[in-house]
């Protein structure tokens, strides 16, 4: 059994705050509810949901309409995809106290992963009337304000956050995201370094004392160590020739899957390893921070995608595969990338609806290539209805890197939200049609048609309220 929170201990529901001034202040004291709260929170806390769902339970066959027992049975509820019951529930437990700030603000979450965004703002608001200093709520808040377009009001919460508790890393690293967004980039890549402690990759803040990168590099050899997706780390490679323009040797580590076209560029001249392995001898640097080393403050000088060659045996393969499905153009089609939320988080799902992205493209002349990776039962066939065409699924060239970029080595167009498989387009130098729904990702910008970062790609946006205007080819 989970010993008691001490009165000084962060409490076990996750809000940032000693326990005594939280749950530990307002939980019932009789009976013993306040101890089988303890232990139910906490079991809650370490992911042990069925265990805390009995225990919140027995609580409320105590002292039926108790607020915390209701609102975090809420949360299971949520966390178990009954998102009708979450709501009630969560608000059953403000009509009974709506003095403890974190029930305004879980509310708030879910009325924001469901997009009632104008909703969601007012939970956070309510929950920092109740609480001003909680600045976890600033944060929801400014993802919230982000969600409805409103970036000025966004960068506000974000630095609201950040003064109420200077070492918030999350708020960091949202505060740069914005910032980078609206292209204020010298700030941007200072908050933007916060990201490691944020993703847990480190354990201390960035070093305010931590020099840029010289002119000169001659003689100092690096290992770039990959973070996030295989889309992240072919964004941030577009960095690598600079420094081995300024002299530098480089190593790297991360996917393996990325080795043989990466040694293709001829930068890696200290060679390949996995994620983790170590680099003797080796400078370490995170990807991430390249922009922010090499000061890339000016849209008009930003690297261009790392170049990309594909193995010509493959492309030769697939373009006999490509000629027998029909003629050209040969358009490649994705609808959906990252994963979607499930519960109290927050993580990018970019997404358009099959059907809607055929309707878009219908009355286009050519032959329509399904790359989406992992498509659910059904959502070819959805695009190919709505499309009044065949869509030829070809998802399968996902498996292999080297596949992938060879097939979009020789398609005339790509359509789709952005996913891995742009960045090893952008690497090729082709063109894309990139649905960016709303919140747009920074390298996105938040409305021009162009983004700095990718030239000869053209922007399709989502509007806050969720339709998407998409030109015909």
């Amino acid at each position: 059994m989970q010993a008691p929170t001490r009165r000084n201990d962060p409490c076990p529901c996750g809000s940032g705050r000693r326990y005594k001034e939280c749950h530990g202040s307002l939980a019932p004291q009789a009976g013993g509810i306040e101890a089988l709260l303890q232990r139910s929170l906490a079991l809650h806390q370490q992911g042990r949901i069925d265990e805390a769902a009995n225990g919140y339970a027995q609580a409320l066959e105590r002292e039926p309409g108790n607020a915390i027992a209701t609102h975090y049975l809420g949360m299971v509820a949520w966390h178990r995809g009954d998102l009708e019951g979450a709501e009630r529930m969560m608000r059953a437990s403000i009509a009974a106290d709506g003095t403890i700030p974190d029930f305004h603000n879980n509310l708030g979450l879910l009325l924001r992963d469901t997009r009632r965004t104008g909703a969601a703002i007012a939970c956070f608001a309510r929950a920092l009337e109740v609480d001003a200093s909680w600045f976890e709520a600033h944060n929801n808040l400014g993802l919230a304000l982000e969600a409805a377009g409103r970036s000025d009001d966004a960068i506000g919460a974000y630095r609201a956050a950040i003064a109420a508790q200077p070492a918030f890393a999350a708020a960091h690293q949202n505060l740069g995201r914005a910032l980078l967004a609206r292209g204020e980039f010298a700030p941007g890549w200072e908050h933007y370094r916060w990201r490691l402690l944020a993703q847990g990759l480190a354990s201390t803040p960035p070093d305010p004392a931590a020099a840029v990168l010289p002119a000169s590099l001659a003689g100092r050899r690096f290992v770039l160590r990959a973070e996030q997706g295989v889309g992240d780390v072919l964004f941030f490679l577009r960095f690598a020739p600079e420094l081995v323009e300024r002299g530098a040797q480089l190593a790297f580590r991360g996917d393996a899957r990325l080795h043989a076209m990466l040694d293709r560029t001829g930068l890696f001249a200290s060679g390949f390893a996995a994620e983790n392995a170590p680099g003797e001898a080796l400078e370490p640097v995170w990807i991430g921070d390249l922009p922010w080393l090499l000061e890339a403050r000016d849209p008009r000088r930003f690297a261009p995608a790392l170049p990309l060659a594909p193995l010509p045996e493959r492309v030769d393969r697939w373009r006999r595969a490509l000629e027998a499905l029909g003629p050209r153009p040969w358009v490649a089609l994705t609808w959906r990338a990252g994963v979607a939320s499930a519960g109290p988080s927050r993580t990018q799902c970019k997404a358009i609806e099959p059907a809607q992205l055929g309707r878009a493209l219908r009355g286009t002349h050519g032959t329509w290539l399904g790359i989406q990776r992992h498509p659910e039962p059904g959502e070819m066939a959805r695009v190919a209805a709505a499309l009044g065409a065949r869509v030829h699924d070809l998802s399968h060239a996902n498996d292999d890197l080297e596949d992938m970029l060879a097939l979009l080595s020789i398609v005339d167009e790509y359509v789709g939200v952005s996913n891995a498989n742009t960045h090893l387009r952008a690497g090729l130098g082709g063109s894309m049609r990139v649905l960016v729904p709303h919140p747009p990702e920074w390298r996105w910008g938040i409305e021009a048609d162009r983004s700095p970062w990718f030239r000869s790609m053209r922007i399709q946006r989502q509007s806050s309220g969720g339709d998407w205007s998409i030109e015909p080819l």
